[in-house]
Order: structure tokens, then sequence, then C-alpha cells
């Protein structure tokens, strides 16, 4: 049943309703005898008019109110309900809702989804519901966020229709409000019902926690404490809740890349909270990770398996480690540096660039990070890799969020030089990788002819497009870049130009589609022609094709750019490729030839060949230059006089900080700051750029020099994570669900309490998330900070006391297991929710889950019952009104303009009936309108009659003399024409006109 009222926005307009009363009087004084019918048609027209047009500054609405209902299901689907409660849940709200919805009046059902997060699965709709236990929707099930599931579905109601919620859950929340949330929307006017998943007899055996000290010294030992709780759960039998869950608990220790079992138990657990303890020693310093695991002998025994672990850390301190990374073409290149560290206590793991770190954690034991003369890509034509990005910048935050040192050693590789501009390590540094002040800066041009037929369609062109935007992103701002693309016919995708435009160059890049056969030739033609012209230092080319192509003269075009001074190198994409002829051009034009099976390549590919377009940014000077000490530092404590000499370095631009300082520059060239050796303080770690290489190559003369170990031992020292923890500083850690909580005691050396200090807290998640909070002082020595974990999984947390001591570090492990800690159904939270009374409606209803099929089809309250007030929607109507005015008004001047009868009527009645038709009644005013002009037309006959005979002269003759003896004449006299004062007949015509007319006004 659907009713329409009309309601008003804006009620005000309607005092303009008092102006019709002072229309009518003023329209009363006009009126005149015989005119009553034409003056209240008049003025019902023009009253009606005057209430439309008020009637739309009024914005007159139509409200239609209706019985339908609309009912929206919200189904936890988190962890803690068990897969044989979930498919209960799935048949409960399936029969329910199919069962119990109303065709009439059109009741509708929907189904939201809800974890750590809420999805529509099913939106509201009239039909039956098709409810799966597999769910359609992705959510978080690791948490619970009710709230998010109920402002989902306020979101998702119709306006059409009553509201209500369904909410199937155990009430166990691990983020948001749910009670404050419900109580927006029952003041809304939703209805809430609920249906509580409540928990089965079964036990539950967890692994609360394991304890390790956040750190310790090499060789001590130190206490490994496991919690574990066993709740037996409801029974009937109270015998069964005393029995013991067997099973076996294994504990598992890593750290410096290496993982081992350090204990591996069976044992039986009682109910109720127990604890195991064992000592453990580390010999080696760094970062450790204990996770215990408890598994039950049986299935059945254990409700959950996902709350049997728990992770802890520890941080063993040593005397320093050092990561150095190295090219893994030249793996023995650092060997020398290496055994210099060695000798001098230092512990130094060597990474070859093929066998990377990959993660946080595996950073973690070491002080400082070294970047030896390694290119981001490097190997040979066979095999390429390349550091990736999520590796760069887990480098970068392990220093600017962890305290970790990180120098990066010179080299012909390194640097802008080795494709380091536009990465997260470039931004680490104290130096920008692309010369800035030179007043002549060498540049290099860099010519991508790329192959865009129809074969290198999806992922073929997909990872040559990610190429193409990588070797940009290795050049510098005043490079050259273009782009060469080619099918049947050659199109310049990016002209030749400087690199500066990236986002507009990455734009062109983007639009390229695969289409057409394959000619390269052109292409290629066309590219040299670009960059015959160019006056880049250094130029090369990149052919990528994955087909055949036409015949034509490759080698003669190849010799020609060679000798322009044009480098070419090849990639052969795929099996189909013409390997042959690729393999001659890259031979001839002095580049290398690469093949690959797999698309995925080709970034790493163009990334090292890139590198070519950036060797003008090595300046060597063979004949020697002396490098000059300017600013005073740490590192060169102890160092006086002068410099070796040495013969080259990788150009650089320091960066605009106060906080960098270049202590050592070389000479040349002139017109710019050649930095050396430069360092800054970046977060709460310290890097170090070091633009010469370490003996190999330019300086070759340091080996000899005395002070060349001192200076490179500096430099590691002075960047390495100080290692000697602050004794005085205690951190603890609190983990509830999402929530972390730092706890720091600070006493000085006299054991009195620290205040009024500014701790500040930094740290890195498990994605690479940055982690920052200050401290709170709560007590005397004591302060707390807080931070929600956006991701579950091992934090790594420094807690830097105060200004100049060493941060504290510690790691927590966030585990989603939240979800199971807590075994109760929360049921007094869901009775609170179902209590709340939407205005005009009663309370929601609670329900029970596990009623068999016939107690379901006997209940006598549904959630389809119709208890709520109903659904109105407003539709405005003011548009409506002002076209009908619009039409009123025409009709309006119509009826005072147009003079109108109903004689016609009769007329036509008579018509269709075949009557003779009655002559028309002779209306009495046309009568004497019509007497009235004959007699006027009498009087001016006579007049103009009588005017004629006073004015016609008689002739007189001898025949005719007067008797009185008065002389005859003898000729005949004319008559005379009239003056000019006499009236003429239009004149006269109308003074007979004005005559008739007072005549008539006097009768």
């Amino acid at each position: 049943m659907i009713d329409y009222q009309i309601s008003v926005e804006r009620p005000i307009y309607l005092v303009l309703l008092a102006l019709l009363p002072i229309m009518w009087w003023i329209s009363w004084d006009g009126l005149s005898l015989g005119n009553r019918v034409r003056w209240t048609i008049s003025n019902a027209l023009r009253s009606l008019l005057c209430l439309l047009i008020i009637g739309a500054l009024a914005e007159v609405e139509l409200v239609q109110t209706n019985d339908r209902l609309t009912v929206i299901y919200l189904v936890d689907r988190s962890l803690s309900i068990p897969p044989d409660r979930l498919e209960e849940v799935v048949d409960y709200v399936r029969s329910t809702a199919n069962d119990f919805r109303q065709p009439v009046p059109d009741d509708r059902v929907g189904v939201i989804n809800f974890g750590g997060d809420a999805a529509i699965e099913i939106p509201p709709w009239s039909s039956d519901l098709f409810l799966r236990s597999q769910s359609e929707s992705r959510i978080d099930p690791q948490q619970t966020n009710l709230e998010a599931a109920l402002k989902l579905a306020q979101a998702a109601f119709p306006i059409d229709a009553a509201k209500r919620i369904v909410i199937v859950t155990d009430g166990k929340q691990t983020m948001g409000d749910a009670l404050a949330a419900a109580r927006s929307l029952s003041e809304a006017g939703i209805g809430i019902d609920v249906v509580p998943v409540t928990k089965q007899a079964r036990a539950e055996v967890s692994v609360e926690k394991i304890t390790t000290p956040a750190t310790s010294r090499e060789k001590s030992p130190f206490q490994v404490q496991v919690v574990l709780n066993n709740d037996p759960g409801n029974h009937w039998d109270a015998e069964a809740k005393k029995k013991p869950v067997p099973g076996k608990l294994r504990v598992v220790r890593s750290g410096n890349g290496n993982e081992q079992v350090v204990v591996e138990q069976a044992i039986e657990l009682p109910p109720g909270i127990r604890v195991f303890s064992f000592q453990d020693q580390l010999p080696d310093g760094g970062f450790y990770s204990y996770q215990a695991e408890f598994t039950p002998d049986a299935a059945g025994l254990d409700g959950f398996t996902q709350n049997n672990r728990a992770t802890s850390f520890t941080h063993i301190e040593s005397t320093g480690q050092v990561l150095l990374i190295v090219d893994s073409t030249r793996p023995d290149e650092f060997d020398d540096f290496a055994n210099m560290l060695r000798a001098n206590n230092l512990k130094v793991t060597i990474q070859t660039s093929d066998q990377l770190f990959s993660n946080l954690t595996d950073l973690q034991p070491y002080d400082v990070v070294v970047l030896g003369n390694v290119a981001r890509s490097s190997g040979d034509s066979q095999s390429i890799t390349a550091f990736s990005d999520a590796q760069m910048q887990i480098l970068a935050d392990n220093t600017r969020n962890l305290g970790a040192g990180l120098v990066m050693l010179g080299g012909p590789d390194s640097f802008g030089a080795g494709g380091w501009t536009n990465t997260p390590i470039e931004e680490a540094m104290p130096l920008d990788f692309q010369i800035k002040d030179a007043k002549v800066v060498p540049v290099g041009a860099l010519m991508l002819v790329m192959d865009k037929s129809g074969s290198m369609s999806g992922e073929k062109l997909h990872w040559c497009k990610a190429a193409a935007r990588e070797a940009l992103r290795a050049l510098g701002p005043r490079d050259y870049i273009g782009v060469t693309s080619f099918d049947s016919v050659t199109s310049r995708t990016v002209p030749l130009q400087e690199a500066k435009n990236r986002p507009f160059v990455t734009q062109l890049i983007s639009r390229l589609t695969a289409d057409g056969g394959t000619n390269l030739f052109p292409a290629m033609e066309d590219a040299f022609r670009q960059m015959q012209s160019n006056e880049a230092a250094v130029k090369h080319m990149i052919v990528l094709t994955d087909g055949q192509t036409p015949a034509a003269d490759f080698g003669n075009l190849t010799q020609q750019i060679r000798k322009s001074g044009i480098t070419v190198s090849t990639v052969a994409v795929g099996a189909d490729a013409d390997v042959a002829l690729l393999n001659r051009v890259a031979g001839i034009g002095s580049g290398k030839f690469y093949r690959v099976t797999s698309p995925k390549a080709i970034p790493r590919i163009f990334m090292q060949e890139a590198r070519r377009v950036a060797r003008p940014l090595v300046f060597e000077k063979p004949e020697g230059m002396v490098a000059e000490i300017v600013d005073q530092h740490e590192i060169l404590k102890g160092f006086g006089g002068s410099l070796p000499a040495f013969s080259g370095y990788v150009m650089t631009t320091p960066k605009d900080s106060p906080l960098v300082d270049v202590p050592i520059i070389a000479p040349e060239p002139g017109g710019q700051t050649n930095a050396l050796l430069a360092t800054w303080q970046y977060g709460i770690g310290r890097s170090v750029c070091w633009t010469s290489d370490v003996g190999q190559r330019w300086t070759t003369n340091w080996t000899g020099w005395e002070g060349h170990d001192k200076l490179l031992l500096q430099i590691i020292r002075w960047s390495m994570r100080s290692t000697s923890q602050a004794k005085n500083y205690l951190v603890a850690t609190e983990v509830n669900g999402q929530r972390v909580k730092l706890i720091l005691n600070a006493l000085d050396d006299d054991g009195n309490f620290v205040n009024f200090a500014s701790p500040q807290l930094n740290g890195v998640g498990p994605k690479s998330e940055m982690i920052t909070a200050g401290f709170q002082q709560v007590a005397p020595g004591r302060y707390e900070a807080e931070f929600e974990a956006e991701n579950a999984g091992p934090h790594f947390l420094a807690v830097s006391p105060e200004a100049g001591k060493s941060p504290v570090r510690i790691g927590i492990n966030v585990q989603n297991a939240q979800e199971f800690r807590d075994r109760s159904d929360n049921l007094p939270m869901l009775g609170r929710l179902a209590a709340l009374t939407p205005p005009g409606g009663k309370p929601g209803e609670v329900f029970n889950l596990d009623m068999t099929p016939e107690q379901l089809a006997n209940i006598e309250s549904t959630p389809f019952r119709h208890d709520l007030p109903k659904a109105s929607s407003q539709s405005p109507i003011w548009f409506l009104i002002l076209v009908t005015s619009a039409a009123l008004f025409v009709v309006d001047i119509a009826n005072r303009r147009v003079l109108w009868g109903f004689a016609w009527a009769n007329s036509l009645w008579a018509r269709l009936l075949h009557r003779p038709q009655p002559e028309a009644p002779v209306i009495a005013s046309l009568n004497r309108l019509k007497a009235k002009k004959e007699n006027l037309s009498r009087e001016w006959l006579n007049t103009f009659e009588s005017q004629v005979v006073d004015e016609t002269p008689s002739a007189t003759t001898t025949e005719d003399a007067p008797t009185d003896g008065a002389p005859a004449t003898t000729a005949t006299s004319k008559p005379e024409l009239g003056t000019a004062d006499e009236k003429g007949y239009l004149d006269r015509l109308l003074d007979a006109k004005r005559q008739s007319r007072r005549k008539d006004e006097i009768d």
C-alpha cells in the first residue's frame, strides 16, 4: 500500500497567501454590471496562478509512504567463527530470508560479510537469497570490525523502505566501536536484530606469549619463557574439564641467516596457565627471533590452531657487524677491504648482488651496510640481477628509522654511473647523483627502438613499457631520452628530448599499443637521424624485437651508426626473434646482445644498458690530482697535511641541506663542488659517500699510504649504529590486538630519574610502513608511547632516549591471533545492540541460531516483521508547478482579451440532431444602434439637400421680369463658390455623429 502526502520545505513563503484577498478587493472596484461571471472566472484563474507560484517558492514536495521493508544480514566471517559454525550461519541466513521475506509489499534482503573490513556480498534485492559458504567478497578474516559493517549497511539501504539489520556474530571485536555505531543507526530509524554465534564445548589451547630480553651480550646466558593456556571450555561432564591436552612444544631461533630448533619437547598441558622456561646464550651478535609453537597430538583437542604460536625478539650486542654488498661479477673486488675491517675487530659479511637480502629482518644483525662499487643492475648478457624497489626502500628505512649506517664506496659502477639516480638510495645519501652546477655538463643520450607489432601484445609490451620507464629513471635531467616504436610503420613515440620532463615522457610511453607487422630497418634509420644531430657526449641505442623483419642492409646502417659515435645493443624476446641478425647488429655496434625468454627480464636489461649513458659522470685524469681537506670532521680526526694523489672519481652534487658535510673535495673540474667525501645524519642513522674507489683503479697510490686504512676504518666506525646500548634505559612493550604500547624507564648514571626528556620512537613495519611516535611522561622517569600497527608481523623499533644517546632497539611481533585470545561470546554487548529502539519503532530481537527447522518454522517473530515506521520518500514537484503556472498564465491572458460565450454549443447540438436552426435573436442594443444610424443618415441627407437648394442661383430672362418693375436681366448668373470658412462634408458628418452620441447619453 502506497500513500501520498504533500510537504513544504520552506513554509515561510506561505505568508504570501495574504495577498489574495487584497487582489480580490482591488479587482472588485473595477467590476461593471453584467460582468460578475467574467470577474469570478478571471479571479479564480489569477488566484490559482498565485497559489502555484507560492507553492514553487515554498518548494512543495510529494511524500510517498509505503510498507516495504529491507533487511540486511551482517555475517561474521572472521576466523573466530569455526568452519562448521559458519555453515550453520549460512544455512540460517538463507532459510530465514527465503521463508519469511514477504513478496507483498516487495520486501528486500541483502548480505554483508565482515571481518577486519566489510564488503557487500549480495546487495538488497526482492528475490530469493542464494548465499554460499564460500564468500565472493574479499575481507580480512584475521580481525573483526563490526563498526565498519554497520556503517556499510547504513550506506547500502535503499531510501524507499523501512530498514533492519540482522547481526550474526560471536560479538568479538578487535577493531572499532560497534555500540556507538549502532546507536547512530538506531537514531536514524534502523532496527537491529542479533543472532549470537555461541561457543561450543571444547578445549582451547593457546600460546599466550614467549618472552626474551630486549638486549643481551654475546655469550651471556639469558632466560626464554613460553606461556601456554589451556581453557577446557564448557562440558557437562566435570571430569572431562580436568583432562590435560597432550602435544609437542617447539621453539625455533632465527638470526644471522640461520634457523635452529632449540627446544622440541612432548608435554601434557593441564587446564589453566603454565610457564615453560629454558636458558640460551649466543656467541655472535645480531638480531634474533624466537618462535614457540604448540601442536596437539590429536585433532579435535584444540578449538583453534591459529593461536598456537607466538614470537619474540632479542638483540645481542657485539663489537660491530658490517654487511658488504659487492657486484656478483666481481665477488673478490673488496676482499682486501673486508680483511682490513676484520683485522680491526669488525665482523664482515659479504653478499653478492645476486644473493641479496629479502626483508628488513635480514639486515637487523648489521650495524652498517656498505655498497662497494655495485650498480643497481649488474651481471652479464646471460644473467642480470638488480636491486628491487622494495630492497632499496628497506636499505633507506633501515638507516632512517632504525639507525643503521649506510655507506657507498665509489667506482665506475657507483652513484649516478651505477644507475642509482632517482632511487631511495639517492634520497638517503648526502649527495645528489647528478651534476647541477657545472659550467659544461657532459650528458648522454639514450634511444630505445622498440617493437610494438601484434606479437608484442600482452605481457611483452607491458614489461617493455616498464623497462622504458626504468631506463628513464636512471637518466639525469640533462640527459636525452627518445623512444622510436615500429610495427609495419615507424612512430616517434617520444622524440629525442631532455629527460627532465619525466611525467610527460612517462605518459607518452604508456600510450604504446601493439598492432601490425614488423619492419625494423626504417625505425633504426629514424632513430639514427635523431641521434646524429644530438651533441651528447655518449650516445647509445637499444633495439628490441620479438619477430622477423624484412631483409635490408642492416650491416651498412649499423656501421654508419657506430662511426657516428653511437653504440648499439640488441634484445631478442622469445624464440621467434631473428637472433642471428640482432647478434650481428650488436657486434657491429660495439654493444651487447641479450636473448630473453621471459619478458620480466627486460627492465633489468634496460637498467644496465642505461648506465652507458651515465659514463660522462665519471671524471678521470690519468696524470693525477690531489684532494683537498676543506673542513674538519670526526672522520678526519688524526689527519694532517696533504693527501696522496688520485686519478678519478664519480661526479655528484652535494644536497642543499645544513646537515651535509663535505670535508674532502676534488680540485677538478672547476665550476662546481666536487665532493670526494660527504656525510650527513639521515633520520636517526648516518650515511657516507666516498666517490672514489678504495685502491682498485683511481687510488692505487693510497694503498701504500699509512692513513689509507685509518681513513676507511673511521668512515665505517663513524657511520655504524652504536653497539653500546644505554644501560640506564629500559623498554617494555605491551601488545593488545593491533595496539602497541611502549614503556620507557629512564635513569641517569647516579640512579636518579630522568625527567622532562623528549624520547622519540621510530620504526618500520612488516610492509615498510614508517612508525613514528612521541613519548609522554606519566611518572618520574617513566614515559609511554602508543601506536596502531597497520599490519601483522614483525615490527622493528628504535627508541631514542635523548639527543646524542644511542637508540635502544627492540623487535615485536604483532599477531592476528586476537580473534582467538578471548573465547567469550560477548553476549552482553550483543544484547545491548538488540535493545536499541528506533524512533517510532520497537526494540530488536535476539534470535537463536541453533533452532531446528521445525522450531524455525513456528517462531512468532521474524526479521521481516513490520514494526518499524513506514518508509517515506520525497520527490520535489516545484518544477512541475512552474510549468503549470506558465500554461495557466496564458489561459488568464486569453480570458481577459478574448470575448467568449457558449451560444455555439446550442448550434452544434442542433446540427448533431439535424434540427432547423432558429434565427439568432437580435440584441436590443444592436437595434437601437441601427435606428440611430438610420436617423443620422436621414438628417444628413436633409441637411445636404437644403444646402444645395439654398446655394443654387435662379436664372432670369426678359420673359420672367419681376412684377415690382425692377429691371430685367438679359444674361444668366453663375453660382458662386463657398468661402473657406464654411464646413465641408466630413466636418458636418462628424458633427452629426457627436450630436447623435449626446442624445444617446441624454436618453
